[in-house]
């Protein structure tokens, strides 16, 4: 700045200064104590920022007296800071001290110098020496001094703190000196500790200053996390920067914030609603994040645009960093693009960075960022490098402020003019972290050395500088002008525990830095204490929970200051907007540490629940209060009266002495059923009362009521009153619920006899009941009627006992008669009807038996008895008797006129045999039935009959030989049956055998052949029958004899030949059937050499003989006997006929005998096989 210009800044600032003054001297409550002003003032103008500022803000609330602010008079950015905060902090003039230095960051020591001097002359001049404990120094205010020597390089505010003190003569030493406030907990005062507490006001630019200052105004009560980024790769010298987030985090919590530790390789960013913020900042091992792609161009030409005049490759030889660059030959002068395009986000910040190494020419570029449909928003415009850079030169850094929110799109333009080779690398687009969301009053710390570098713009980024911080939104942070060694950082665990304590900032940092006179430099408002002025609500009590509309509700309120200091018309809203009320408010006034209890009071609105809110300091009035405990909640509660929904009656009308249910239903709907109470009575006729205990179940109430019998007759009402445990009450009446009726006559305990025979004595009996009528009042007559004949009945009556009585005519008819009752009692008659209620009966007939059954009776037999059937009612009408056997089998029915009978007992001749019961009755024509006659006897069977008619044994030849045939006649039945009986024939021989002629009844004719079935011998036969019931009879045995006349050989003859011999014989036998056979054997010695069947007559067979033989015997049988003959084999040299004789004459009789009794077994299993095959014939 030339001198010309400086001196017309000084103006402004004087002219500005007298303005302040004077402002000064007419607010309320201020007063200038100093003597002279002798600072230059500040300029008159600053271009409309005062209007961007409110005015009031902490004076009063805070005292800023123990402040003195230093200002630039050549900086126009300074003298306006100054004048805000001066404004606004209530500070007067007398705390106000310009300095006439450069305005630039950095000075060196004779600067320094002088600038301490004018403070140190300012403050001893006022006498504030001892009476201010804070200095705000403000943007345009060198920053950083540097030597003697690069020990000795400080920031300005470190060393401002040591001025006029016991330590002012460390000023301007090698390295630091201790702090001796570091690691204290209590507050902060100049005369302890000997120096002063510096923090300053600064930022890229006037705005983000003034907003420092705005934010603290609002910083009170605020609440937020506090977020602790650990670097896990940083160890050895660097751990205790990781121990101290991970101490401030135990800590934190424990003191019930809530706070967020990251642990993780992630550097965290866009962090919402942020408190406190602690990191290692760009240290941070994952700090760098480049948004473009191939940067380095290790992925050959990828993503990266062309156009122009130029020639483009890769080389490998000379890259900046890693393998390869891009080489661009440029044999013209025309321009050569290259571009790139990147996705980026809005409302972040972001910086462009580059190297070039190139032999001439010229090299710029340029950043263009559009929205996402392309719509451009701004284009900034980068450095320029130009001619032979003997090496790889930085290109100027491009920092970008936040981008719009609509950005979507940046474009990296690099434009190369003019001939030579041109050599790139490393062109990155990096963003600035990390774009947190802070809440008022927050701060950070950062682990980064040289972070408070610059607050000009653009900086130039290595490192992250807190100047972008202050951007975003932090209230108060530290940075560091120079290298400061990790031993100078704020530590965190001791920072942010005071800062919540209630402590200011500027204690809190100074507290948490164990150096002084060096290199740390703290930004903000010095006194900003978002938790130093405290107010709780401790308790809220409505003193009556429930109440009813339009009722006064009362809410006590206690308030307690848990602050440091007293605290003034502090705001209490009580919101009663869910009441549908205007809200309450008052003002507070307390004293530190003490309570105050605020009484609301208000007419309760309709019923319902309501939750109505308490609120300290809801407009924020009182900057700096924290919130903590200033919201609280308090129900109460509009009680709803009960509601009776409906009343009803059973019946419309109720007779005296009778019940009638009365029932309502009621509803309450804020507090049930339960806690109700209820009352009700009865209103009667000529307005008398009865009280009424009604009980609830569900939600219906309900109660039985008798209307006395004195009640006179008409209307009565139902009213009831339902109450709450609040006194809500309701009172409803049911006007005529039920009308008031007489009694009529009644009976009870009615019998009567259901059944009467005609000519018996029926029996009514009943009471009488009328709760109005005495029972001798009324009047009663009762009759039997069916159809048009009708039993009037007698009355006998003792008291209110009444008995008919009635005897029932026998010439009605019989069947159902209703009973018909009459009762009057003077106004009202009862007709009582019983239909079909009772059974008039005939008398039934009987029956008698005059004659002694017996006790044992043969089926079929005939047996009578005698009876006497009577009908007294009827001694001519017909009668039908009947008779059953067991269990309902009918077997006779005849109708009889009365008198003696003869009852036979054939026609029980099929009942089963065994123990009979016979059961005799009479009916008469009305279907009456006598008392029945059982009787009890043995039924047994009658045996089954059989003879022989006829027995004859018929034959051609001898009567009773094989050839005969056997015939009979037999007659067999069954006396107590007609379905006959088996006919069984037997036979009894040498082989005995039946044959069952099956069911017959009468006479059967049998006829069977001798042959085949008989076997010679001597045999008997009888007949034998079986009844159905199993009755058997058999005839005598008939003996006959069966003789057999043995086949004969009447000749024989046999001839020998070559081949053997010729046999020729003739054989007849008397007896053998025709179409049968005999057998014949030829023997030679003991060798059997034929045997075969022949017939009779003449027989030749042909013999083959193995050898000569002399004789041959013969055999022939007809299967019962046999005869023998041994003959001669004639041979034909002989020329000779033989006779042949009989041999063993004496034998043969012997050989026949006992074929004979060969044969009979033959026989009789002939007998038995013609029988199977049904071919005896009878």
């Amino acid at each position: 700045m030339g001198q010309r210009e400086m001196e017309v800044n000084k103006m402004r600032c004087l002219i500005l200064f007298l303005v302040f003054l004077m402002v000064s001297a007419t607010s309320p409550g201020v007063t200038s104590t100093a003597d002279h002003i002798e600072d230059p003032a500040p300029p008159a103008s600053l271009g409309g920022v005062w209007d961007d500022s409110p005015s009031g803000g902490l004076y009063g609330i805070i005292s800023y007296d123990d402040v003195v602010v230093v200002y630039n008079v050549n900086s126009e950015v300074s003298c306006a800071i100054m004048e805000n905060f001066t404004r606004r902090r209530g500070i007067p003039p007398d705390r106000v001290v310009g300095v006439d230095v450069p305005e630039r960051e950095s000075i060196d020591r004779d600067t320094f110098n002088t600038l301490r001097t004018q403070v140190e002359s300012a403050l001893q001049d006022r006498k504030l020496t001892q009476k201010i404990n804070y200095i705000v120094t403000t943007k345009g205010v060198p920053l950083r001094v540097w030597g003697p020597g690069s020990s000795g390089s400080a920031s300005v505010d470190s060393e401002l703190a040591l001025i006029l003190g016991p330590y002012a003569g460390y000023i301007g030493g090698a390295y630091w000196i201790q702090n001796p406030y570091y690691g204290e907990n209590e507050r902060f005062s100049r005369e302890k500790y000997g120096f002063y507490l510096v923090t300053r006001l600064t930022g890229y630019n006037l705005s983000d200053t003034l907003s420092l200052i705005e934010r603290a105004e609002r910083s009170g009560g605020k609440r937020g996390i506090f977020l602790l980024d650990v670097d896990p790769g940083k160890g050895g010298g660097y751990a205790a920067g990781n121990r101290w987030l991970r101490d401030a985090n135990s800590t934190l919590r424990s003191m019930g914030f809530e706070t967020y530790l990251d642990e993780t390789t992630t550097f965290i960013t866009d962090f919402e609603n942020c408190s406190g913020y602690a990191s290692w900042g760009s240290n941070d091992g994952h700090y760098s994040t480049t948004w473009n792609k191939n940067q380095g161009f290790e992925e050959g030409l990828n993503h990266w645009e062309f156009a122009g005049e130029g020639e483009v490759m890769l080389n490998t030889s000379y890259p900046y960093r890693g393998g390869r660059c891009l080489e661009v030959k440029k044999n013209t002068t025309g321009d050569f693009i290259i571009a790139q395009n990147v996705s980026v986000r809005g409302s972040i910040a972001y910086y462009i960075s580059g190297h070039v190494n190139m032999t001439g020419g010229v090299v710029h570029f340029t950043a263009e960022v559009f929205t996402s449909s392309g719509a451009l928003l701004l284009r900034e415009k980068g450095g320029t490098v130009s001619g032979f850079t003997s090496g790889w030169a930085l290109l100027r850094q491009l920092p970008l402020k936040p981008l719009p929110p609509t950005a979507s799109k940046l474009r990296i333009v690099i434009n190369i003019s003019g001939k030579g080779e041109f050599y790139f690398d490393e062109i990155r687009l990096l963003e600035v972290k990390p774009h947190n969301t802070w809440i008022p009053g927050a701060i950070a710390e950062t682990y980064v050395s040289s972070s408070g570098r610059t607050f000009t713009w653009p900086p130039y980024y290595g490192q992250s500088a807190i100047a972008d911080l202050i951007r975003e939104g932090v209230s108060g942070v530290k940075g560091y002008v120079y290298e400061p060694y990790l031993s100078a950082m704020a530590e965190p665990d001791i920072l942010f525990p005071r800062y919540v304590s209630g402590y200011t900032m500027g204690e809190s940092y100074y507290m948490a830095s164990p150096f002084l006179s060096w290199r740390g430099v703290v930004v903000g408002d010095p006194k900003m204490c978002p938790y130093g002025l405290q107010a709780e609500i401790t308790s809220s009590t409505v003193l009556k929970e429930v109440v009813n509309p339009g009722e006064e509700v009362r809410i006590a309120v206690n308030v307690t200051n848990i602050g440091f200091g007293d605290i003034r018309d502090l705001p209490l809203t009580l919101h009663l907007e869910e009441a549908g009320l205007p809200d309450l408010n008052a003002v507070i006034n307390i004293s530190q540490g003490q309570q105050v209890v605020v009484w609301f009071n208000f007419s309760a609105p309709t019923p319902g629940t309501y939750r109505v809110r308490l609120v300290l300091n809801e407009e924020e009035t009182i900057p700096f209060m924290s919130s903590s405990g200033a919201e609280a909640e308090v129900t109460f509660r509009v009680n709803s009266p009960p509601e009776v929904l409906w009343m009803s009656s059973s019946s419309p009308y109720v007779r005296r002495g009778c019940n009638v249910l009365l029932s309502a239903e009621v509803r309450d709907v804020d507090d049930g059923l339960l806690p109700l109470t209820f009352s009700s009575w009865i209103i009667g006729p000529g307005g008398v009362n009865a009280t009424l205990e009604m009980s609830l179940e569900n939600s219906t109430l309900s109660a039985t009521f008798t209307p006395p019998l004195s009640w006179d007759i008409g209307f009565a009402s139902l009213h009831l009153v339902v109450r709450d445990p609040w006194g809500g009450c309701v009172h409803d009446t049911l006007n005529d619920a039920f009308f008031v009726l007489n009694n009529p006559p009644g009976v009870s305990n009615i019998s009567w006899t259901t059944e009467v025979r005609r000519g018996s004595l029926f029996t009514l009996n009943l009471t009488l009941n009328d709760p109005d009528t005495p029972a001798h009042m009324l009047e009663v007559s009762s009759y039997l009627e069916r159809n048009e004949e009708r039993v009037e009945l007698e009355e006998r009556r003792e008291g209110g006992e009444v008995t008919f009585t009635s005897l029932i005519p026998a010439s009605i008819k019989t069947g159902l008669y209703d009973i018909h009752l009459t009762l009057e009692d003077g106004i009202n008659s009862t007709e009582l009807l019983y239909p079909k209620a009772v059974d008039v009966l005939n008398s039934p007939p009987s029956i008698k038996l005059l004659s002694s059954p017996p006790n044992v009776l043969v089926r079929g037999e005939v047996v009578k008895l005698d009876v006497l059937g009577e009908d007294l009612e009827d001694p001519k009408g017909l009668l039908e008797l009947r008779m059953e056997v067991g269990e309902g089998v009918e077997v006779s029915a005849e109708r009889l006129l009365p008198g003696r009978w003869e009852v036979s007992l054939e026609a029980i001749r099929n009942a089963p045999l065994g123990p009979t019961e016979l059961t005799i009755w009479v009916e008469d024509s009305e279907g009456g039935s006598s008392f029945p006659l059982i009787l009890t006897f043995e039924l047994i069977n009658a045996p089954p009959e059989v003879r022989i008619i006829s027995f004859e044994l018929t034959s051609p030849g001898n009567k009773g030989d094989l050839l005969s045939t056997l015939n009979a006649v037999i007659e067999a039945t069954d006396p107590d049956s007609g379905e006959g009986v088996e006919l069984i024939l037997n036979f009894t021989g040498e082989s005995p055998f039946t044959v069952n002629l099956g069911r017959v009844n009468g006479r059967a004719h049998f006829k069977m052949i001798i042959w085949g079935n008989l076997t010679p011998g001597g045999w008997m036969m009888r007949a034998t029958v079986v009844d159905s019931d199993g009755g058997v009879n058999s005839t005598e045995w008939i003996t006959f004899v069966v003789v057999n006349s043995p086949p004969q050989i009447l000749s024989a003859e046999a001839i020998a030949s070559d081949e053997g011999a010729s046999l020729t014989l003739h054989i007849v036998d008397p007896d053998l059937p025709p179409g049968h056979s005999l057998t014949l054997q030829v023997l030679s010695g003991e060798k059997l050499i034929f045997e075969g069947l022949v017939g009779m007559g003449e027989v030749t067979v042909e013999l083959n003989l193995s050898s000569p033989v002399e004789s041959l015997t013969l055999n022939v049988s007809d299967g019962y006997s046999y005869s023998t003959l041994t003959i001669p084999v004639i041979r034909p040299a002989e020329n000779a006929t033989l006779e042949g004789r009989e041999e063993g004459g004496g034998v043969l009789p012997v050989a026949l005998a006992l074929a004979g009794a060969a044969s009979g077994v033959l026989i009789a299993a002939y007998i038995y096989r013609q029988k199977r095959r049904g071919s005896v014939q009878r």
